[in-house]
């Protein structure tokens, strides 16, 4: 029992790294692309905008799928979509990259429900190891950029992640043995309507608004702290602070969870999204270096750990594994498609006030909301 333990969570570690690298190297090559494909800003921000706008369209289907069939499709998908991008021109580049998300979003979507079959004892310490791995999937994807960069060329380098796509493949092919590849999706509690159940909305506005502040915050963090009248290079290094941070939460956070009592569950879930706030209002009120730098440490908690908290949401909360994949579905579809335009309005709102004020009033909204719905969702029933 132990060698199919160690097999199913390879599956999660190896699937996880497939799912933000081939994404989050795209930032640091940005002016090597638009150099070799002679375009311009406006149109290479689309090679990160157009993923995270799929993986929400795409979410809502991957759910009425089988599930085995589904994740080793999304996987043969990313694998293929990062040969495309990398090596068949302009075209190439924009059409792997709306593939690439819809086979990311497939993974995004059934992981959960796969942790909940894999491992119905161990959910909250499992789900703590997905959110690591996809925490340091991105870091991963942002680190080794420009190494590869120098060392293969921008091509190879952009081709760099599939060598995990075929990894993931490979790890997953013991999944289809006995002919469950073969197998239609089980119709279980099939009266169940995700898209009326309040518990359900309530995971889908916990995820919306997580992925809303966290885009968000990952986008315009370095540059808030550039207008405060540092240099761009420390706005950069307090990013990566705060992800520094957000690496052990996206494990601890909901493992922790998992370990406490109901009442003390309530009050660290307030901590934890009300750190959000805290770490916001630093920025709103003080330019001052060492009041920038708390602020930084304290968004790192809620940034690691808001997204492993809602995605445990999404497996505790489901009466099986067919509820599970639907609810995830849903939720992160939605999420997606909240999060997709946050940077644009961040970034709308500081050239029209010409100021971060009001849009960091905005997320500090936003996390209040986000607050309150971290307990309702906490405090619902099973769906």
């Amino acid at each position: 029992m132990r060698k199919f333990f160690w097999l199913n969570l390879l599956v999660v570690l190896i699937v996880s790294i497939n799912l933000r690298a081939p994404i989050t190297l795209i930032g640091p090559l940005i002016e090597e692309i638009k150099i070799v494909y002679n375009i311009n800003s406006a149109v290479a921000g689309f090679l990160t905008t157009l993923p995270l706008i799929v993986f929400g369209f795409m979410s809502f289907v991957v759910a009425y799928f089988s599930p085995i069939r589904a994740m080793l499709f999304g996987m043969i998908l990313i694998f293929i979509v990062e040969i495309v991008r990398s090596y068949v021109g302009s075209v190439g580049l924009f059409v792997g990259s709306v593939m690439l998300g819809s086979g990311i979003a497939i993974a995004n979507v059934l992981m959960p429900s796969f942790i909940k079959a894999k491992f119905p004892n161990e959910i909250p310490k499992i789900m703590g190891i997905y959110s690591l791995s996809l925490n340091l999937s991105t870091i991963i994807g942002i680190f080794l950029a420009l190494p590869l960069l120098n060392l293969i060329g921008l091509k190879n380098a952009m081709a760099f992640f599939g060598i995990f796509g075929i990894f993931a493949i490979f790890v997953y092919i013991p999944q289809m043995k006995n002919g469950r590849i073969k197998r239609k999706k089980k119709n279980l509690n099939s009266e169940v309507k995700i898209l009326s159940n309040l518990t359900a909305l309530k995971i889908t506005i916990l995820m919306g608004l997580q992925s809303f502040i966290f885009y968000s915050i990952i986008t315009w963090l370095p540059t808030i702290i550039l207008q405060n009248g540092y240099e761009i290079e420390f706005g950069s290094n307090m990013l990566l602070l705060s992800q520094i941070i957000a690496i052990p939460m996206a494990f601890l956070a909901p493992f922790i969870l998992g370990k406490l009592k109901d009442d003390s569950q309530t009050i660290y879930l307030a901590i934890l999204f009300l750190m959000y706030a805290l770490g916001l209002l630093c920025l709103l009120l003080s330019t001052n270096i060492y009041v920038i730098i708390l602020a930084c440490i304290i968004l790192g908690f809620p940034m690691g750990g808001a997204f492993g908290i809602a995605i445990l949401f999404i497996t505790i909360k489901s009466s099986n594994i067919n509820v599970s994949s639907k609810l995830s579905s849903i939720s992160q579809g939605f999420g997606y498609l909240i999060a997709a335009p946050a940077p644009a309005i961040i970034g709308f709102l500081y050239d029209y006030f010409n100021s971060f004020a009001p849009a960091i009033i905005l997320l500090l909204i936003a996390s209040f909301i986000l607050n309150l719905f971290g307990i309702l969702t906490h405090k619902s029933r099973a769906i």
